[in-house]
């Protein structure tokens, strides 16, 4: 029962915090874009791994950025350091190589999603194109700008029907109304989705990832996938002792290791509510190597000698019961996080 009152307890702590509303990232200069590396980062060619590797950013090096892909998984910087060698030229103009880097590796002042579409292309490229929305010369249709939060109502600039690629969005995903990012003669504008009757939109960046509160999110859900690969594998061995049957020694995995662009303090002291899930995920993962260390222990015996003791048995399970207890609340807690929005108040 006690084990109960434990997670209860955390629960409740957890949920306190959702009662918190912020907005991160007030005051910050937006007009310019820089990236930082959070870790040493292949520069590519292209945005994607099969593009040519330029050079390796060093940690913690800061670039200006000059583009985006639509999705907002690759970022265009301007390089003006040494390149591998035989790598190719073609990308440099006045001694400034512009490659990609992919986002989960940065962190970054300024707005990313007003990047340009595409960053400068030196060799021809092909992509799908995203939503299309049809906008055309209607007072009806409320149209905004404002940096990543619409802020200013604004004429509408069209003056005729045209198809414009959308953008961005800001929102979640499961959010009935939200924000609907489109970019015209330069310019980008945002427009409710509810005033042109788009109910959903795949493909293009929330803008709330420009925040600590949506970067800590997009890390918690990667992390966490990462981890139950690992914590699935060794609990399933030891349930299996548990219950009186075998367990292979074949294809343990690795220790898990958090990644070290993942949670850090900066972004966890401007939205702390993500501290108790930050720590909760570090048990897990400290929980997880500590039964994957018993369990090789074990397999480490001679064959002759590898009949396990009940008391081997529950201290590998103390350690399962123990990541079970933290996975439990992460995966609790992850569903409101994900629908709580604080860039629309919600």
């Amino acid at each position: 029962m006690r084990k109960h009152y434990v997670l209860i307890s955390a629960l409740a702590l957890c949920l306190l915090f959702l009662s918190v509303i912020s907005v991160a990232g007030e005051g910050v200069d937006l007009s310019v874009v820089y990236v930082t590396t959070q870790d040493n980062a292949a520069l590519r060619a292209g945005p994607g791994r099969d593009w040519d590797r330029l050079a390796v950013l060093p940690f913690a090096t800061t670039y200006r950025a000059t583009g985006r892909t639509l999705d907002g998984q690759w970022i265009q910087v301007a390089y003006e350091g040494k390149l591998d060698e035989g790598a190719r030229n073609e990308f440099t103009v006045d001694g400034v190589t512009y490659g990609w880097v992919v986002y989960w590796l940065l962190t970054w002042t300024g707005n990313i999603l007003e990047l340009p579409i595409d960053g400068r292309q030196f060799v021809p490229t092909a992509r799908e194109a995203g939503g299309l929305l049809t906008l055309g010369p209607s007072d009806k249709i409320p149209i905004f700008i404002g940096e990543v939060i619409p802020k200013e109502r604004v004429p509408n600039p069209f003056t005729s029907f045209v198809r414009v690629e959308i953008t961005g969005r800001l929102g979640g995903s499961s959010s009935k109304y939200f924000w609907i990012q489109f970019k015209f003669n330069n310019h980008f504008y945002w427009v409710p989705n509810w005033a042109v009757g788009v109910w959903g939109v795949g493909g293009v960046p929330d803008a709330g990832y420009l925040y600590p509160y949506g970067r800590l999110l997009l890390q918690l859900r990667s992390e966490l996938s990462r981890l139950s690969d690992v914590y699935n594998d060794i609990r399933s061995r030891w349930v299996a002792l548990d219950t009186g049957m075998t367990a292979t020694c074949n294809n343990i995995p690795a220790d898990f290791e958090l990644r070290r662009t993942s949670f850090n303090s900066g972004d966890l002291a401007r939205e702390p509510l993500y501290q108790p899930l930050a720590a909760a995920l570090e048990n897990v993962q400290n929980s997880t190597n500590s039964a994957l260390a018993k369990f090789r222990i074990i397999c480490a015996k001679s064959d002759s000698d590898r009949l396990i003791s009940p008391d081997e048995i529950n201290a590998g399970l103390a350690d399962i019961h123990e990541a079970d207890i933290n996975m439990t609340l992460i995966r609790t807690l992850l569903r409101p996080f994900a629908q709580r929005d604080p860039l629309l108040g919600q």
